[in-house]
Formats: C-alpha cells, structure tokens, sequence
C-alpha cells in the first residue's frame, strides 16, 4: 500500500522542507571547511611561495591517514546514532555516541605519541629529501604541532555530526564555520604578520578547532537535546560495527594517502617543486569546487538515514534526486568559474612565471572531473546511511586509489601536460565500475509497508484507521494488535489535530507502518504542526477536566505499546510506536 499520487506530491512537502533546513547550514560548513583548507596554503604560498607549497604537499599523506580515523569515527558514530533515534531508541544513540567519544580521545592520543616518537621515520616515508633541508625542517614544524592537536580535531568532528544529527545543525554549523573562519584569520596573522611561516599555519588550524568545540558543547546546555555523555559498559561489537561504517568512506583516505605518494614522487621526477606546488593548487581548487557537494553528501546522510529506518523509500529517492539535480548545476556552474578565473588563481597562490600557465591548464582539466566526482560522492553518502558499506569502500577505493593511480601510470608517460587529465579519468572510469554493481546488487528491504497522509482538509482519521486495520490484517496481525494500531493510530493523530493543529491547512501527518520479522508492527508518524509531544501530555482521574480526558488515550498508548518515542527533528514532530 502506498500513498495516492496527489498526497506523495504532499508527502515531498515534508523531504523537501527537511533538505532545504540542513542543506544550508552544511553548505556554509563545507564552504567554511574549503576555506579553512585553501587559507594555510594560500597564505603559504604568498609568504614562502613554491617551498611553502611543495611543503603543504608533502604533509597531505598525513592528513589522509587523519581522516581515516577522525572522520571515519565521527560519520560511522552520527549514521548509528541517527538510525537508533530514526528507530526510537534513545539510549541506544547515547551508548553509541558515549563510548565512541572515549575511543576517539584513546585512538588520537596514540596517534599523537607514536607520530612524535617516530617523526624522523614519518618524514622520511614522506619523501622531505636532506634532514637538514628546508623542506624536511618545514615539514617537521607542521607535523610536530599537527600531532599534538590530535585529540582535539578528533573530538571536533565528532561533536560536530553528532550534534548535527541532534537537530541542532544551525549550532553545528556556527561552531564548525566559526572554527574554519577562526583558522583563516589566525593564518592570516600567524603567517603574514607574526611570520610563522607553516608553523603558523598548523598552529591555527589547531586552534580553530579548540573554538569550534567550545560552540559544540552548548549543545548540550539545551533542555531538549538527547545527545549526551554517559559512562556505559564497553560493547565492542558496537564499536567495530561503528568503526565498519564509517571507515568504509574513511577507508578512501587510506589510498588517497598510498596514491598521493606515488603522485608526489612522480611530480618531484617530472618537474620538480614547481609541479608539486602545482598539484597543491589542484588540490586546494578541488576543496572549493567540491564544496557544494560535500554538503548535499552530509545533507542526504542523516535523511536517508532516518527514512531507511521508517523503511521510506519513496523519500529517499526524492531526497537523491534533489541532491542529484542542486550537484549537476551548482558544481557545474563553480568548476566553470574556476575553469575561466584559473590564472588568476594560479597567481592567487604565489604560482609565478611560466608555472601559471600550466598551472592554469591543470585547474582546467581538473574542473572537467568535478560533476561526476561530486555524483560519486553524494551518492557514496547515501549508501553509508542506508547500511551499504561494501559499496561505499568500492567506490572510494577506485576514485581515490585504483583507478587514480593507474592513469597517473598512463599519462605520466604523456608528460606534465596532459597528466592532469587523471582526475577526469579517474572519476569516469570508477563510475563505469560502480553503478552497474549497484544496479545489479539491489538491497533488499521490506517493501511491505502502509504510508499514508492524512490531510486534516480532506481525510478523516476513520478512513485511516480503515485503511491500517486491513493492511495488518493482510501481513496476519493478531486481533489484540489490530486493536492496539488502531488505538495507537486513532488517539496519536487525534490529539496531534486537536492540541497542535492552527485549524488554518496545509497541516499533514504522514505515517508510515510495517512489520518487523518478529511481528513487531512499528509506527512512525511525521507532522508539520507546531513542537507538541503527544506523550508529555498532562495525565491524571479528572475526569471533567478536558485535558486530562484527552490524555487517557494517550496513556492508553503508552501501556499497551512496547516502546514509544518523541523527538523534534528538521523542523517536524516525529514520533515512533511499537506495538
């Protein structure tokens, strides 16, 4: 069963309302992330020119093998949290987020000491040529103080999904744009002013995530945030399947950092510090041009995640097409601009001489590779939602690794020149390998479900409860939970009518209802009312008192269900029951 074609184009009224309230704040967080990224090599490069980029280069390995861990943790840990309150498990969430804040501080602290104990070997596999050269001293400084801020850029990403999955993505986003905006300005000064050179740099990256934390963490000065630290007893199976989600995107890092070496080393071969300053700027380039995607991948995440849940398909494939069309024209029309302004963002970067010609040439080969790059990596969000994970490392295996590295292979024999078109064919060629995979491999789901919308206008809620009685009768419900749906159904949407309705339209409740293999029938309902949690309603033996009398079928609800929950979520009501 499903809902008719005029109430599913009522139904894209709650999908759409919910993308566009977390598209814009992840969209500021990853143009803040962009340019908290571009600031350090920018301001490099204008203060130290070709050694400060090749510098910036040559620690980018490490920076791979950052994110493995710190986003890998934290994007395994928000997906997990977001399906167990899309489920109305609460404290499941809370143990999840719990115990992964104590093994993000455990891991980035081994992190920290083992790369302060082994720097010398760190900077040798980094390829940073005489330990008494410039580059192996600029080097040196970067990473000293990069490791030493370990701990505090693991916490900073985990806070962050984690809140933003809490319904708070305004306060997610201000901490992380605040903390981004914070390392551009203390770049700014550090460098240029203070002339720390790339010392500067890292100390102000690490220092913009220490604000961004301090934002974080008025999060959970609200009443009504769920998201909270708890000592819980370690579950490791929990954690591995945590660290098995979020590493199956994280994992593309670990070949980004393998095919990063070859490529340095390949540039250093062909044209020296010039061609890896050149790669720099690619680099750079490809964090502001991928931005807008970065954030329709981290906008489509927590949704598909909470509507796998409520097993909405038909939400989630309005949500990707959304994504899908936004990515095509806005990536289209931002790697057109870089493509035309490529000289003059070669120059931006300290590039002089004839290093700005090619260096505008490889933004321009680069920019063709943006669109289905940015299809990739939304979609790769998506399938890390919705418990795909195999998937998810086999696209990001072959875009940052196989397929990378083997057309670096190819067209380094072409020359500089046309060895930038290695991203073009990286991205097309990985492309060629996934979707038919996924096509073929459908995940299969419980395509059994009743959703319906009840339209206050043009429905009443006896049509409803018609309509949910006789499809639990067709998957064989016992009597007693027929009744208990209907009771369920009946007094929830009842009171969410009468206690948070304006009585003015366009007011929806949307609900969606199957059966777990146990038997389990679970209900989730979606309203756009004002915040009103039916379960918190007044109860008590009054019975000439109105509110009281509309309780008693709430409570009702309450004992006969197995588990109910309430949370206010992108801007709707949302409540789970099981019965």
């Amino acid at each position: 069963m499903s809902v008719s074609s005029t109430s599913e184009l009522k139904s894209k009224s709650f999908t759409g309302r919910m993308f566009r309230r977390l598209f814009r704040p992840t969209l500021f967080s990853a143009l803040g992330l962009a340019l908290g990224d571009v600031a350090d090599a920018l301001f490099v490069g204008i203060r130290i020119g070709k050694a400060g980029l090749a510098t910036m280069s040559l620690v980018s390995p490490v920076y791979m093998i950052y994110n493995v861990l710190d986003i890998g943790i934290a994007v395994g840990t928000s997906v997990h949290y977001n399906r167990a309150l899309g489920r109305g498990k609460a404290k499941e969430g809370i143990a999840v987020f719990s115990q992964m804040l104590i093994v993000s501080l455990a891991i980035s602290i081994l992190i920290a000491a083992a790369g302060l104990l082994l720097m010398p070997y760190v900077l040798q596999m980094l390829g940073a040529g005489d330990p008494e050269g410039e580059l192996w001293n600029y080097a040196r400084e970067y990473l000293q103080i990069m490791f030493l801020g370990a701990p505090l850029t693991f916490v900073y990403f985990l806070l962050y999904y984690c809140v933003r999955c809490d319904d708070n993505e305004k306060l997610a986003s201000v901490g992380y744009v605040t903390g981004y905006l914070t390392d551009v300005a203390a770049s700014a000064l550090f460098i240029l002013v203070f002339h720390w050179d790339v010392r500067g740099a890292i100390i102000a990256t690490v220092f913009g995530k220490a604000v961004g934390i301090c934002i974080f963490l008025l999060h959970f000065t609200r009443k009504w945030a769920i998201l909270r630290f708890r000592f819980v007893k370690p579950d490791f199976k929990r954690i591995l399947a945590v660290l098995k989600t979020g590493m199956s995107s994280s994992f593309g890092y670990i070949g980004q950092f393998a095919a990063f070496l070859i490529v340095n080393n390949m540039l250093v071969r062909m044209g020296g510090d010039t061609a890896l300053a050149q790669f720099n700027v690619v680099q750079n380039v490809s964090y502001l041009a991928l931005a807008v995607f970065t954030a329709l991948g981290d906008t489509v995440q927590p949704l598909c995640g909470t509507f796998y849940a409520e097993h909405n398909k038909g939400a989630i494939r309005h949500v990707m097409t959304r994504a899908a069309v936004i990515g095509f024209i806005a990536g289209g029309i931002v790697s057109a601009l870089f493509a035309v302004f490529a000289p003059s963002v070669c120059s931006l970067f300290g590039l002089t001489g004839t290093a700005v010609s090619e260096g505008a040439s490889a933004v321009r080969l680069f920019c063709l590779s943006t669109v289905p790059a940015g299809m990739s990596i939304v979609w790769s969000y998506c399938f890390q939602a919705v418990g795909r994970e195999k998937i998810v490392f086999l696209i990001n295996q072959l875009r940052t690794f196989v397929c990378f590295v083997l057309f670096a292979l190819i067209l380094s024999g072409l020359g500089i020149k046309w060895f930038w078109l290695v991203y073009l064919g990286a991205e097309l060629s990985s492309l060629a390998v996934w979707i038919p995979i996924v096509f073929f491999r459908r995940q299969k789901q419980n395509d059994n479900v009743f959703s319906y919308l009840l339209d206050t206008n043009a429905t009443d809620i006896a049509d409803l409860m018609k309509n949910a009685e006789a499809f639990c009768e067709e998957n064989n419900a016992t009597p007693k939970q027929i009744y208990y749906v209907s009771i369920c159904v009946e007094e929830v949407c009842q009171a969410i009518i009468e206690n948070a309705f304006n009585k003015k339209g366009n007011e929806y409740i949307q609900l969606t209802l199957f059966f777990e293999k146990d038997g389990t029938a679970v209900l989730h309902l979606r309203d756009n009312a004002v915040s009103f949690n039916p379960f918190s309603m007044k109860t008590g033996r009054d019975y000439d008192n109105e509110e009281h009398l509309a309780s008693l079928g709430i409570q009702m609800v309450k004992t006969k269900s197995k588990q109910f929950f309430y949370r206010r979520y992108a801007g709707f009501n949302t409540l789970t029951v099981e019965v």
